[in-house]
């Protein structure tokens, strides 16, 4: 009998419901790997005031990875943007060799960030950040507590970067996320765990108009780890626009750690 793959647990970014990996997930099962999504209570929730960063991590930990794991599966940790933060404090303590020295099954093998958010543990995305929103973030917007991006296309894609025909859903997929869970601190990240020496890949972005190439790097030197880093030549989300060359990327990198 062949060994089943990893699963790849998607964690996505700040206003966006993981269904925006659907394009790129199919993909990956093609190739073989099961996959599953994480959704954070600060997209667009009723009370914008009663979540936060550390609330993301604790609620997709316990409901979406732990229950992986406890069935016995591999999982890898593919994080984009905000949920870079999220999935590195859900996977923290439940790498593969800590919960096989405490005897329990299944474990998280690897973590992909694709243009992570780096914090480390007691510091928040606003302060990652230098302290203050970039002009695209419109807070306070569509109500108090919640905030926006815009323009949507030329930050999160570039011009020219998607089809004239798919920017009308694209636009109308931007979703309100609080701005406490930005301004909120973190717990202690899996990426600084030594189980994961030669297990952590960072997939810069290099056109990146939301995340610039100079604080994704100043970001990952920070962490003071080290991590494999993959190049692609796009913008914030290459899982939209260059989804087979990042399912490439994705299979290779988990190849080298099963």
């Amino acid at each position: 009998m062949s060994q089943e793959l990893p699963t790849v647990l998607f964690f996505a970014g700040a206003f966006a419901d993981p269904s925006c990996f659907d394009t790129f997930s199919k993909l990956l099962q093609t190739a073989g790997y099961p996959t599953a999504y994480a959704y954070v209570p600060s997209l667009n929730p009723s009370d914008p005031t009663a979540v936060s960063s550390s609330q993301d991590a604790q609620v997709t930990s316990e409901n979406y990875l732990l229950p992986l794991l406890n069935q016995g599966k591999d999982v890898v940790i593919f994080a984009h943007s905000y949920g870079g933060i999220v999935g590195g404090a859900a996977a923290a303590g439940l790498s593969k060799a800590s919960r096989a020295a405490a005897g329990m099954p299944g474990g998280v093998i690897g973590l992909i960030y694709c243009v992570g958010n780096i914090v480390g543990e007691g510091e928040s995305l606003l302060q990652a950040v230098g302290g203050a929103y970039p002009p695209f973030i419109q807070e306070n917007q569509p109500s108090k507590g919640l905030a926006v991006i815009s323009p949507v296309i030329q930050t999160l894609y570039g011009e020219g970067a998607v089809s004239p025909e798919t920017i009308p859903e694209l636009e109308a997929a931007m979703t309100p996320h609080s701005l406490k869970a930005f301004e909120t601190p973190q717990t202690a990240p899996a990426w600084a765990e030594s189980a994961f020496d030669g297990r952590r890949a960072y997939i810069r972005t290099i056109d990146d108009q939301c995340n610039p190439l100079f604080i994704q790097d100043i970001w990952i030197e920070k962490t003071a780890v080290k991590w494999k880093t993959v190049d692609v030549k796009s913008g914030h989300c290459p899982f939209i626009t260059q989804p087979e060359e990042l399912a490439e990327i994705a299979v290779t990198l988990i190849k080298s750690w099963t």
